[in-house]
């Protein structure tokens, strides 16, 4: 018996071997493609110095302002230590990182949003940055402190924030004047908007809706985290457990849905289909067909490309909660820096990262890309500034105690699935939301729990 084991051996590390070299040529071509046919060209990297791969999504005027960023490291610090971060932006980076890291052939730095980090760290897929954080002097003083938490997962530091965004609710403020109202002053409470907005609709004889108050589902990107808003969550970190069946959380997507109520589910999915893009001049709110409407600080810069008609005509507050004691809540979420486990360089690479979380150019990055800087301290002139006018609204809300991080949830590809699936159905009328709510409570906690015993079981066998 033990002869065939012995035996079997080297065909399996053959064939680990192989497969790995596969998944590299799978990842690796694609890379050089973009390298010599992409929208930049980049030079070749010096021979003299460590190169350091760098895998990230960011095209457009985000991608421009990353590689400005990448072009100061490589011409100062990596000057200077003799490294060379060589960028490749393409989609998928997610899959492609989970991916060339089981193969082995990970990149030296990734970047993942932060909701990313706790099914990545739960696989063992990233490299435990707490001692090189250390040896730096990057210390949780330097982060507000729902970026900085966000980074973490099981006791462990896993990322550092490079930017950050958070929501607020925008106002148009020519329609607030125009039905009588002061955008001044904004509402406070969740009955306030449902007011405001109800003397914002116009809605034709037939029912349908030229022109939405306030609609959850446009674009309803935050949509997943309206309990929040009512004091609930329905992740309990505490406990590690599912808490969609809290009352508060009910209560919020009881609200979701009270608007399909009164204006009605078909007249809403008519009025959403005819919706443009997020970053085309259809846009909803750039089209001036909704008033209100809850999205990240980094609008400011769609707005001004694409509806210069509402320039001076915008503002943006604090979005109103249910309880009026309860105040400046929002939801944040961050682009962060990781290092796969297994990559060749994570010195090279931490100092990438490290620099990356530098003020004056976690500041150059924030502006350009139109976003929150993730830093405790912001200068006085990143704040007056910056791209969107608003910015210390945004600011003001990320340093907030009830600022809310990503909940560290292991299987977030599929608890954001199954909430699609709700919320499409609670839209529709399909499903009450205590009913969709307790049936989410029930799946998801099991397919969670399966997860962490198959996590469980595979450090046991490593």
């Amino acid at each position: 018996m033990k002869q065939g084991i012995t035996s079997v051996r080297p065909v399996q590390q053959i064939l680990q071997t192989l497969l790995r070299r596969a998944i590299a040529l799978i990842l690796i071509v694609p890379a050089i493609l973009i390298l010599a046919f992409g929208p930049r060209s980049i030079d070749s990297p010096p021979k003299d110095k460590v190169v350091v791969d760098y895998w990230n999504e960011w095209s457009g005027h985000e991608g421009a302002a990353v590689h400005a960023c990448i072009d100061d490291f490589n011409s100062t610090v990596g000057q200077e230590k003799g490294i060379y971060v060589r960028c490749l932006a393409a989609s998928g980076v997610l899959q492609k990182t989970l991916i060339a890291t089981a193969a082995g052939v990970p990149p030296d730095v990734a970047m993942l949003g932060d909701n990313d980090v706790p099914q990545f760290a739960a696989r063992d897929a990233l490299m435990p940055l707490d001692d090189l954080a250390a040896e730096h002097g990057i210390t949780a003083a330097k982060f507000k402190k729902v970026f900085w938490d966000e980074c973490h997962y099981d006791g462990h530091l896993y990322a550092l924030a490079t930017t950050g965004y958070d929501y607020a609710l925008y106002l148009n403020t020519a329609k607030f004047r125009a039905a009588g109202l002061d955008p001044n002053k904004p509402p406070q409470t969740i009955a306030e908007l449902d007011a405001d907005a109800q003397k914002m609709d116009v809605i034709d004889p037939s029912g349908n809706i030229s022109v939405a108050g306030y609609l959850p589902t446009e674009p309803g990107w935050a949509i997943n985290e309206t309990p929040i808003f009512f004091g609930g969550e329905w992740w309990d970190q505490e406990h590690q457990r599912f808490s969609f069946t809290d009352p508060r959380v009910i209560e919020a997507f009881t609200w979701v849905q009270s608007y399909s109520k009164r204006l009605g589910a078909d007249a809403i999915a008519a009025f959403s289909s005819g919706a443009g893009n997020f970053d085309s001049p259809q846009n909803a709110f750039f089209a001036q067909k909704v008033a209100m409407e809850q999205q990240g600080s980094f609008l400011a810069a769609f707005i001004k490309e694409r509806a210069p008609d509402l320039a001076g005509n915008w503002s943006a507050v604090a979005f109103p909660s249910s309880n009026p004691s309860l105040t400046d809540v929002t939801w944040c979420l961050g682009d962060v820096n990781v290092i796969p486990r297994g990559t060749r360089h994570p010195r090279e690479a931490f100092e990438f990262i490290a620099y990356m979380t530098r003020q004056d150019v976690v500041e150059k990055l924030s502006n350009l890309q139109c976003k929150i800087s993730p830093l405790a301290q912001v200068s006085e002139e990143f704040l007056t500034h910056h791209n969107n006018p608003f910015i210390r609204v945004f600011n003001r809300l990320a340093a907030s105690p009830n600022a809310h991080g990503a909940p560290k949830v292991a299987i977030m590809p599929e608890v954001q699935e199954e909430m699609g699936n709700f919320m499409d159905r609670l839209k529709l009328l399909q499903v009450t939301p205590e009913a969709g709510l307790k049936q989410m409570q029930i799946t998801l906690q099991a397919k969670y729990d399966a997860f962490m015993d198959e996590q469980r079981l595979r450090s046991q066998t490593q």
